[in-house]
Formats: C-alpha cells, structure tokens, sequence
C-alpha cells in the first residue's frame, strides 16, 4: 500500500502565483511559517492554468506528488495531484448520482446495493478520479445502510472493478495514481492482451500486479519481483458460459457438495506459468444449504486440483498492506500467503498454516473480521455439547470460525428428521441453530 507523507499549508486563492508549500526539511521563504517551502513553479503554473477559479486551496505532498485540496464553482470537494515535472496525474472530483453516465447507473442498479427495498442508499454525491496516460476514469459510488458502507468502482461503461466494505472515511485514492507497466510486462499485455485498458498496477516487495479491462472484463496478472517473470492472470466467468469446458463442468456437478444441494455462486479462472508451461484452472464458489461458502478447484482437463500461484510469504507476487502482513505473521506465525483478493467487499487472505488452508478476511480499514477453516477435528467439549442437546452429528468435517470477538464451530446435525447447522462455541455453548428448510 503507498503510504502518504503529509505536511499540510493552507493557501488563499489571491497568493496562488508565489504560493510556498511542504517539503522534508525545515528550510522556510520569507513570510511564511518555518517548515514550508516553495512549491514548484511549475506546478503552481499548471494548477492556475487548470482550475482559475480554484478557493480554498489546501496542499500537501503525497510522496512524489503534491496535491491539492480546493473547492470550484461545479464541485466543493476535489483533489488534483501534480508529479514533480508539473503536469497534472489525477483528478478527484463530485458529480450528482443523477448525472452518472448511463452504463454505470444500470449496473449499479443491478448489484444488491441498488435494489428497491435493500435498504441501501446511496450517497447524492460520487466521486470521479480522472487520471492521465489512458488509464480509465474511475466512478466511485458510496452505499450505506445502518452503522455498514461500501465503496463500489465502476469504469465509465459500467465494469464494477472494486468492491470495499467499509473503507476509511478519508480514501486514500493516491493508491489509484496512474503508473505504466515497465517494458517486458507492457509488452506480454500487448502480445497477450491487444487493447487492454489498464485500470491500476501495484507494486510491492514480493512482486507486481496488474488490473485490466480486456473484451469488457476485468483480468488481474501477477508478476515476480523483477516485473519480467508473469505468475498467472485471473477473470471471473458466468457458470453457464461457454469458456468453461463440459469436463470441468461434468467434475462440478458430480462433485460431493454439488450432490448435497449447493451451487455455484461464483466462478474465476486462473492460467498459471510454471517454469513456462501455462495450466488453467477454473475456481468454483459453491454455496451449501446453509450459506456457507466452500471453493472447488477443477483444471481444464476435469481433475480436481488446486493451483499452485508462488507460494513465499509474499504470496508469489501477490500484494497486501503491511498491517495485513503483521496482524497474520503474529495470529498465524509461520503462515504462508496463498493469495489475496477481494470478495464480496472484504479482503480475503488465503495462506497455508499448520498444514491448513484459511481464509482470513479484513475490512476496508485494513481490520481483521473473520477467519475460517475446514478442520476434521472437534474438541470433546463440543462434541458433547451437541450430543447432550439431542443432536446426532452427520458431517465429520467442520468450519472452524475465528472472530475478534468470538470463536466456535460450525457443525451439521440431524434432529427430529431434519438437517441442522450449529454454532458452537470452544466451550460448548450453543449460539446458534439453524435447519435446512
């Protein structure tokens, strides 16, 4: 995550032509308090030039750029951020929801978010990031509904690219300034991708990643840490579509959980590069009876498998914000991160711990919510529990749920001729009890 280095000055709109601004040292220009100092001219020629009747102006240096904070005649709230040379990156700026260009009204209007009756609501304002070199404008619809918010990231033709719950009330949309892939990996989009829009690239230590749009759908690469080596590339599919092969498809259906009534709520497909040789595999989210998730990875040729994206600690080039990486090196110590990404607003981290796979997710804050894992282990004390409340257990393998504020065990049982699911805390209390109706 780019962390921003922030040392504010406030300036009037009438000293916009010898503004001063921040810097890292404590040199200051005559006039104005110790800690500041100019703003390159350039910069501050651009702005004027770009916003003339530009108030209330606030700067401050994010990294490499400096941004300005001001209010316009269309807009009360933007933010133009400038590189050293002068020239304007992006733009943040408001519009009414009812001024949205069409295609992203009509999808908005088909999430859960934008349905009557939801209890969603959506803000009046939506912020739009502008940015240069042909990356794609970004709109950004904010949804709330009681003390929960979500973000929702749509290009201009209605492609939703980001979905955050609850994110942090200041964003931090510097993560969003355009960058350019350098030469090997712009040149494998090009060969692999022709056309692709490029919506963000993020780097970190472990590697690079890349999001895009290709034929109207969002794709994801992955790189080792040199930028040169790709990884995998990942898009989600419709379950009925055609990319997704009758071999697969005949796995799925024939698969255990498939038999016991769940099905497919979302499908992504991974093509992975294993020392030059691509494989593609195909991830199906299935929802059991009792709404939890469990994933199934098939490869193209019919064979359950899962793939294997990198491994390390950086998860194969997978990036995560450092107070991810920290909150699980010291809950989970010695895991190994799988992979990240994110699903159904959340964060989701899958790492390798004690020989087990775990999904740990995190809200837009970087806070830990959940963590889940299937285990064939249940301690006596739960056992017991269930036992004793008339209960005979009829599936021997297990979600184990960890929270911040709770943990317990989610166990299907048979009682009065029906099928339940049981919550059951490590102490063997019952929170809750649901049955298959």
């Amino acid at each position: 995550m780019k962390k921003l280095l922030s040392v504010c000055i406030i300036l009037s709109a009438a000293l916009l032509g010898t503004l001063t601004a921040c810097s890292d040292d404590d040199k200051h220009t005559d006039g104005y308090p110790p800690g500041h100092v100019e703003v390159p001219e350039a910069i501050l020629a651009q702005f004027q030039n770009d916003y003339p009747d530009a108030q209330n102006v606030e700067w401050e240096r994010e990294g490499d750029y400096y941004a300005a904070d001001f209010s316009t005649t269309r807009s009360a709230s933007n933010t133009a951020w400038y590189g050293q040379g002068g020239h304007r990156d992006m733009v943040k700026y408001e519009i009414p929801f009812s001024q949205l260009p069409a295609p992203v009204a009509a999808a908005f209007a088909e999430t859960e978010y934008g349905q009557d009756g939801s209890g969603w609501r959506a803000d009046d304002e939506v912020d739009v990031l502008e940015r240069r070199d042909g990356s794609e404008t970004l709109y950004v619809i904010e949804a709330e509904r009681g003390e929960s918010e979500v973000d929702l990231y749509y290009t201009a033709d209605g492609i939703l690219v980001q979905e955050i719950l609850d994110a942090a009330p200041d964003k931090d949309y510097g993560q969003y300034l355009p960058q350019s892939p350098d030469g090997s990996v712009q040149a494998w989009l090009d060969q692999r991708f022709p056309g692709y829009r490029l919506i963000d690239v993020e780097a970190e230590d472990g590697g690079l990643e890349v999001e895009f749009i290709y034929e109207r759908r969002k794709y994801e690469a992955f790189f080792d840490g040199s930028g040169g080596q790709w990884l995998y590339y990942k898009t989600d599919l419709h379950y009925q579509g055609t990319e997704i092969p009758d071999v697969v498809r005949a796995t799925v259906e024939a698969s255990e959980l498939m038999q016991q009534g769940a099905w497919v709520d979302d499908v992504e497909m991974y093509v992975v590069n294993a020392d030059g040789v691509e494989t593609t595999y195909f991830c199906f989210e299935l929802e059991t009876r009792f709404g939890n998730d469990r994933d199934l990875y098939v490869r193209a040729d019919g064979v359950e498998e899962r793939p294997e994206l990198g491994g390390g600690t950086q998860g194969g080039g997978v990036p995560v914000g450092t107070e991810v990486e920290t909150f699980i090196e010291q809950r989970y110590p010695g895991a190994v991160i799988l992979e990240r990404d994110y699903d159904d607003g959340y964060l989701e981290v899958e790492i390798r711990h004690d020989g087990l796979e775990k999904d740990v997710k995190f809200n837009g804050r970087n806070e830990w919510v959940r963590t889940e894992w299937e285990t064939r282990t249940l301690p006596d004390t739960v056992r017991q529990a269930v036992e004793a409340a008339g209960y005979r257990i009829s599936d021997h393998e297990y979600e184990r749920v960890e929270t911040p504020d709770r943990n317990w065990y989610e166990v299907e049982a048979v009682k009065d001729r029906r099928e339940w699911e049981l919550c059951v805390a490590d102490d063997g209390t019952i929170l809750s009890e649901r049955y298959d109706d």
